[in-house]
């Protein structure tokens, strides 16, 4: 009779790894392990890319507050009452494994506890594998940046309602940056793009270009964002225009 423990995964399985990876928790020999894996399964694809776009979702969820000044005040008062243990020896110095893993914390923070906005997937469906790896990297740099944006600390959020959805724009003066997710952009002809704007005082410059498929879908905007710009969208022919052709599908103001 087969031992059903000997067939349970171990916790360096890649296979059951696509979480940790997501959120970039893993360490790098981890996280090279569960690339090569990646490059051979599809489905491996398919659910990363699922658990990715769900854990910027989840900080989106809410929209962020500012804790009242009192919160602080309060906590402290309840720390002054709070009696404390003796101290104890030093613990032992950490070893390298325990200070890469503090590195990784530190520096990746988790994008579900960002108030990130959802990012498109790029890695799903088969396709030539390098092509993939490499799509997988251009949203996980967009992921970034719009954790950026929406942990900065002068972020803000404007939404508008589209036919058959709505618009978000998350942006930071500060990082003179910005980011748009849209939901119910309906498909263009494979001769057609969608292309972004910031528009001032002096005209149209372009910030870009992205399709949609009808779900939901985001975008970096390329360029600084400058103070009052308004964010255009319109429909232009593949690889954008230099100049708006076309009236805007969608327009965000800022100030």
């Amino acid at each position: 009779m087969t031992d059903p423990k000997a067939t349970e995964p171990t916790p360096t399985d890649p296979a059951i790894q696509s979480g940790s990876y997501a959120l970039g928790a893993l360490s790098a020999e981890e996280r090279a392990a569960f690339e090569a894996h990646l490059a051979g399964s599809e489905d491996a694809r398919t659910e990363t890319t699922g658990l990715s776009d769900t854990a910027v979702l989840l900080g989106l969820a809410v929209p962020p507050v500012t804790p009242p000044p009192s919160l602080k005040a309060s906590i402290m008062a309840q720390l002054d009452g709070t009696p404390q243990l003796p101290a104890v020896d030093a613990a032992p110095a950490p070893g390298p494994a325990e200070l890469r893993a503090r590195s990784r914390w530190s520096q990746r923070p988790l994008i579900a506890l960002a108030s990130a906005a959802a990012v498109l997937g790029l890695i799903a469906g088969g396709g030539i594998v390098a092509t993939s790896l490499v799509q997988q990297g251009q949203y996980q740099q967009q992921a970034a940046a719009i954790a950026e944006i929406t942990a900065a600390a002068d972020s803000q959020r404007r939404t508008v309602e589209l036919p058959d959805g709505s618009a978000t724009l998350v942006w930071s003066g500060e990082l003179a940056s910005s980011a748009l997710i849209v939901d119910g952009l309906e498909p263009l002809p494979g001769h057609q793009v969608y292309e972004l704007w910031y528009i001032g005082e002096d005209g149209a410059r372009p910030a870009g270009t992205f399709t949609a498929d009808g779900s939901q879908t985001s975008r970096v905007l390329e360029g600084d964002m400058r103070a009052g710009d308004v964010i255009g969208v319109t429909v232009e022919p593949r690889g954008g225009s230099e100049q708006p052709t076309s009236d805007p599908v969608l327009v965000i103001e800022t100030a």
